[in-house]
């Protein structure tokens, strides 16, 4: 008997292998038939690494030490290698004479490189990009640094509009609001960021300023809405009831809106007259009635004084009441109680009853006053110390009537009256305001105006 190797070659998946098939033959003699109880020994089959080559031919070499080596040759280029190892698996049967043995042979070279998978770029910002900062101008991915004015591409809603136009960007976000730039403040508008230019405008942190026709914020005294107002060189803020020096020398007063002042007004304890077509304090000369004198204090006129005065000296310590003793003895008063008090304080006649609205009137013009105008049309035109009421004669009794004294003139006039505006707020009844204002305020209701009809009355 004789065993013959035959081996085939076969592909599993990824990996070529080779079959080992032993066939066993028995020769039959003439004489007899052979004893068959000889025992065989397994030679053990050895093993090659293979090397698979993707541009050359390559073979595999098995063998065992009783046969001849045998070859096997194959085109490396219709294998398919796997990768980094060398695998032979040799699998003995040693209970079946005649076992199959698989060989399993993987290559140490892949027949086909994987190419790295290269990193996607990302798209190299360019122009205005909207991020959580604001929009902010790139140029080939990169942005300016510190703050720069530049004339960039208009920005729409999505950041791409036709033209140009000139923004402040602080690296490369644009700006809004009041911003400090080239040794000045500007401010840009939160919705088109361009510069603003001759406006009053609100800062993102709530302040007031004025900006020019070059967009930089003004100082001094300055030509706004059809008058002058004062704004301060340091803070740049609006000055209100203060006598400022402009930037040309003069001097100019402003009221409590801010707005240059004319005709008479109160300031330092002094009453002053200032002419409304210069805005200048008037020294030595006679207006409406009064007598200004070398310093520009009222030198005449005590009588009106005198009735404002008994509004100034109670300031901060009456409360509102028409309930109480109504004159301010008890430490409450309401408007016509008031008025009663200050003009026999003055110098009036000693009235008859604590007069109302309705019964003022009467008590005015037997003290030397007299009816200047009367109606709703417009603001009434006063002159320092008029006596206003409001609310037409038989329907001004409780709250629907008011009554103050005038405490200046001109284009802006004030009025001091005992009145409700704090809502009975405990010493606070006694204010002083901008007559137009509160005329306003109040949907300008039927105004009596009276005047002395000697203005110097001591």
């Amino acid at each position: 008997m004789n065993m013959k190797k035959h081996y085939k070659l076969y592909k599993s998946g990824k990996n070529w292998c080779v079959m080992a098939i032993a066939t066993l033959g028995i020769t039959v003699g003439l004489t007899g038939i052979a004893n068959a109880d000889t025992n065989t020994t397994s030679t053990p089959i050895e093993t090659t690494q293979v090397q698979t080559n993707t541009s050359e031919n390559e073979s595999v070499q098995l063998g065992d030490t009783s046969t001849n080596a045998q070859t096997v040759t194959e085109n490396a280029s219709s294998a398919q290698a796997d990768s980094n190892t060398s695998l032979v698996t040799n699998n003995n049967d040693s209970n079946k004479v005649g076992a199959d043995v698989l060989k399993t042979v993987t290559s140490t070279t892949d027949e086909k490189v994987d190419t790295p998978v290269q990193p996607q770029s990302e798209t190299v910002k360019d122009g205005w990009v909207k991020e959580d900062k604001g929009w902010t101008y790139y140029t080939n991915g990169t942005t300016s640094t510190g703050r720069a004015y530049s004339y960039l591409p208009t920005i729409t809603a999505n950041g791409k509009g036709n033209g140009n136009n000139w923004y402040l960007t602080d690296n490369g976000v644009v700006q809004s609001g009041v911003q400090q730039w080239a040794n000045t403040y500007y401010d840009f508008d939160p919705t088109t960021y361009l510069r603003v230019d001759n406006n009053y405008v609100q800062s993102q942190w709530g302040d007031w300023y004025l900006f020019g026709n070059d967009g930089r914020i003004l100082t001094k005294v300055q030509q706004w809405a059809g008058t002058y107002y004062y704004f301060d060189p340091v803070t740049y803020l609006r000055v209100d009831n203060d006598y400022r020096q402009s930037q040309w020398g003069d001097w100019y007063m402003f009221g409590p809106d801010g707005r240059i002042q004319t005709g008479a007004r109160r300031w330092a304890g002094s009453v002053y007259y200032f002419d409304p077509v210069t805005y200048l304090r008037v020294d030595n000369g006679w207006r409406e009635g009064l007598y200004f004198g070398a310093d520009g204090r009222l030198v005449n006129g005590g009588f009106s004084t005198r009735v404002i005065n008994w509004f100034l000296q109670r300031e901060g310590k009456i409360t509102y009441s028409m309930y109480g003793s109504r004159t301010g003895a008890d430490g409450t008063a309401d408007c016509s109680g008031s008025m009663t008090m200050a003009l026999r304080t003055a110098g009036a006649s000693a009235p008859q009853i604590i007069y109302s609205t309705e019964t003022l009137h009467s008590y005015l013009l037997n003290n030397g006053y007299y009816l200047v105008y009367e109606g709703r049309g417009q603001e009434a035109t006063l002159q320092y110390g008029d006596v206003i009421i409001w609310g037409k004669k038989a329907a001004s009794l409780g709250g629907n009537g008011h009554t103050m004294v005038a405490t200046g003139s001109g284009n802006n006039p004030t009025v001091i009256s005992t009145c409700y505006l704090t809502e009975g707020q405990r010493g606070t009844a006694i204010q002083e305001v901008n007559y137009d204002w509160y005329w306003n305020d109040d949907n300008r209701p039927y105004q009596y105006v009276y005047r002395l009809r000697d203005q110097a009355r001591a």
